[in-house]
């Protein structure tokens, strides 16, 4: 018969299986949380980082919106993509006709702005899955931006706060508290300070 050790040792989960729980349990959490942003502020097309390079590859225009704040797109940010002013000085008529794809943390401020361009009449604008989602897949990599406008990959990312800390096990995760989050410029699409703490 087996001692205690050896009943213990068949009962227990190998460092393996622990951890890609673990990482399971994070990535529910992390499309749980973006299913909620989503749905609470846009009423249009969620969009994956797959289904991006789909259009990517079919050779569609696509504009990659970052609302994020300036600090949090130094840390790294989606490849090509930009921000928020760079998009507003864009030609109207070209951005309408492309396809724009906004993203922030978890989709709660990119799901805001999405939704101000389909009030503007965008008809092709979507609210991506947040940057810590794109994390989880395996073709996705993330840039840290030069000040020459230069991207270097980087496995890093800001994830606001320690309830958004679900980004896949391969990156560095980082937060700055409130205080600096809201003193390195408020700019971005949350309408409130509530909308952007939530976020």
């Amino acid at each position: 018969t087996l001692g205690w050790t050896g009943r213990r040792r068949m009962g227990a989960k190998s460092s393996n299986e622990a951890k890609t729980e673990s990482a399971e349990t994070k990535l529910d959490m992390a499309k749980q949380k973006f299913a909620k942003a989503h749905n609470a502020t846009f009423d249009g097309p969620s969009i994956s980082a797959s289904e991006v390079r789909e259009l990517q590859n079919d050779g569609k225009d696509v504009i990659l919106v970052d609302v994020r704040t300036e600090a949090e797109r130094k840390v790294s940010a989606i490849p090509d993509s930009i921000d928020e002013t760079s998009f507003w000085k864009m030609d109207e008529k070209s951005t309408k006709n492309a396809h724009v794809i906004a993203y922030c943390t978890i989709g709660y401020r990119s799901g805001i702005f999405a939704q101000t361009l389909k009030r503007k009449g965008y008809e092709n604008v979507y609210n991506s899955e947040g940057i810590v989602l794109w994390t989880y897949d395996p073709e996705a990599k993330l840039v840290k931006i030069s000040g020459k406008g230069k991207e270097e990959d980087i496995k890093k990312v800001h994830t606001y706060g320690k309830e958004w800390d679900l980004a896949s096990e391969g990156y560095q995760t980082t937060q700055f508290n409130t205080l600096s989050s809201i003193t390195t410029g408020f700019g971005g699409t949350a309408a409130s300070l509530i909308s952007r703490l939530w976020k």
